[in-house]
């Protein structure tokens, strides 16, 4: 652009950090301020010298229009001032021309100690500026790569703002173990002569491909070189123009300006050692730890309030449960009363039936005494009508024994008549599910039953005989209390008591067993024959309603030894015929 003659030139200011890299710095500022200034008039481009301690603060006395820096410098700015990124160095050659900074770790090559970075922990370490990219920051977070705590690596670190030739003449002098430089530095200064070729060596040296990277490194990760940007208040058509010239360069000592740029990673290296924006995560306030762990934080908040809304969930659960349990409780307890109702009227039918066969008995057996009486009295008056003479008194007393004798046959006709009459209808019964109530009751009555090994067995679905189901409940019901009363008393380890319905023939069996003592044959004996009790208090009642009840339905009952001890008892069904049969 072309100003009238005599016109100033307006100053355009280009800041740099002071030391960035030694021989290229020199180089790279010459031919870009050169280039700048013979495409761009009207404007007078001036070089501004800045720490690089105290970048941020200088940049904002000096009213920059231009910075030129490493690429982490604008990483630890960002936030701080505003600014465009223009233009990043890259090299000339090598497959990524982005990746051209790395961190060469040197040693000197009589320190056979040192070879790896491990071997460094504990070590004094020399290097040029603590915000240096080359110069350390990338040597740092490949320590932090390798698992080390950088902050706690070295015994102690000496910092010398120069790397040439301050870093090298420390390390080759002996007063620090190792120092650390910018990638392509040792090439240079030992091409120029400034260290003996070998006499330093590269600590934890990196494959070496000319084609992929010029230089020898220590580092695996390699980070953009440094930037051309431009500050906030730049005019728009100046920025285009710097940027235009930028891109026209021609190379310079190997390198060129493009604006390929990669970001990410020296994002990624502050982050993994805490410096510029990522600062907080060596901050251990209460913003800081917050800003450091907050996805933790969120989780653990997160889980907290999960905690609660589960917690008001299981209470909620508890009270539903609380109230079925209530509720089951309420039903047990109508249960208890139905089957205490139950037991009530087994009794009483127990009660009933051994009334009944006493009845049964003394009727029977009261008719051949009566009999007997009878015919003797019928004798008497025979003998006394043969006499001429009568006696009164003696016809008054025969008559009045004749009228009670009829009396008492009468009496009892009338008890075998009635008890005759009493015996209910005998329906259609399925003997599995009469079986399995009364299975159901005793368990529900008997508090000790679970103790025993109890099974059911059925191969049949269904099994219909011709009974009385309340007879025939009572028949199962006394055969199971026996065999649990045997098992439980005399079983010498588990208790067994076994009920089985099979089908044989024509006819159903229902099977009891029961472990115990061993049956001897005076005892099953005892059973088959007398129906007396094997129990020493006994008193065969039980066998007795068993036997009656069976008797009553036509049904064959049998009684065995059982293999181990105990007992087997046998009640076998006619299986029921439709035909004349009433069907409940």
């Amino acid at each position: 652009m072309l100003i009238s003659a005599g016109a100033q030139a307006e100053t355009v200011k280009i800041g740099y950090a002071h030391g960035l890299e030694l021989f290229q710095e020199n180089e790279t500022l010459k031919q870009t301020l050169d280039a700048l200034q013979s495409r761009i008039r009207g404007v007078e481009f001036k070089l501004v010298s800045l720490s690089p301690i105290n970048t941020l603060s200088e940049i904002k006395e000096q009213k920059l229009d231009f910075l030129i820096g490493p690429s982490n410098f604008f990483v630890e700015f960002r936030g701080s001032i505003p600014f465009t990124h223009l233009a990043t160095r890259i090299s000339a050659n090598g497959k990524e021309p982005a990746k051209t900074v790395g961190s060469v770790i040197i040693a000197r090559s009589d320190r056979i100690d040192l070879n790896t970075i491990n071997d460094l922990r504990g070590k004094s370490i020399a290097a040029s500026m603590p915000n240096s990219l080359g110069g350390w920051l990338a040597a740092l977070r490949e320590i932090h790569n390798k698992g080390h705590d950088p902050d706690a690596f070295f015994s102690s670190i000496n910092f010398t703002q120069f790397q040439t030739p301050d870093v090298v003449s420390t390390v080759l002098n002996g007063n620090a173990d190792a120092g650390v430089l910018t990638t392509c530095v040792l090439e240079q200064i030992e091409a120029m002569g400034m260290v003996e070729k070998g006499s330093l060596k590269v600590i934890s040296e990196q494959p070496y491909d000319k084609g992929v990277f010029p230089c020898r490194r220590s580092t695996a990760d390699l980070y953009p070189d440094m930037s051309f940007a431009a500050l906030a208040g730049t005019p728009e058509w100046l920025a285009r123009e710097v940027t235009v010239t930028l891109l026209s360069m021609p190379e310079f000592a190997g390198y060129r300006w493009s604006i390929d740029h990669d970001q990410f990673s020296i994002d990624q290296l502050m982050k993994d050692l805490g410096l510029g924006p990522y600062s907080y995560l060596k901050d251990t306030s209460l913003p800081g730890l917050f800003n450091r762990f907050k996805n933790e934080i969120l989780i653990a908040v997160a889980f907290i309030l999960f905690l609660v809304f589960n917690e008001l969930h299981l209470r909620r659960l508890v009270r539903l449960r609380t109230k079925a349990l209530s509720k089951a409780l309420e039903e047990k307890e109508r249960a208890n009363e139905e089957a205490a109702l139950t037991r009530r009227r087994f009794a009483a039918l127990e009660k009933n039936g051994i009334i009944s066969q006493l009845g049964t008995i003394l009727a029977h057996e009261s008719k051949q005494p009566l009999s007997t009486l009878s015919n003797y009295l019928t004798i008497l008056q025979l003998h006394l009508g043969k006499k001429k003479e009568k006696d009164a008194f003696s016809e008054e007393i025969l008559e009045t024994m004749g009228s009670q004798l009829d009396r008492l046959n009468g009496l009892v006709n009338s008890v075998r008549n009635f008890a005759k009459k009493k015996q209910s209808p005998l329906v259609k019964t399925d003997l599995i599910e009469v079986a399995q109530k009364a299975l159901r009751n005793y368990e529900a009555n008997e508090p000790r039953f679970k103790k025993i090994n109890f099974r059911f067995r059925s191969t049949l679905k269904t099994a219909y005989v011709l009974s009385e189901p309340f007879s025939l409940e009572l028949l199962i019901l006394n055969l199971i209390k026996n065999g649990y009363e045997e098992a439980v008393v005399n079983s010498k380890e588990n208790p067994i008591v076994t009920v089985s319905i099979s089908e044989e023939d024509d006819r159903y069996r229902l099977e009891v067993q029961n472990s115990g003592k061993e049956m001897s044959d005076k005892d099953i004996e005892r059973i088959v024959t007398l129906g007396e009790s094997v129990k020493p208090e006994g008193l065969g009642l039980g066998l007795s309603i068993i036997r009656g009840i069976a008797d009553h339905f036509g049904a064959d009952i049998k009684f065995r030894r059982r293999t181990g001890g105990g007992v087997i008892a046998d009640v076998f069904f006619s299986k029921y015929e439709e035909e004349g049969c009433e069907h409940v």
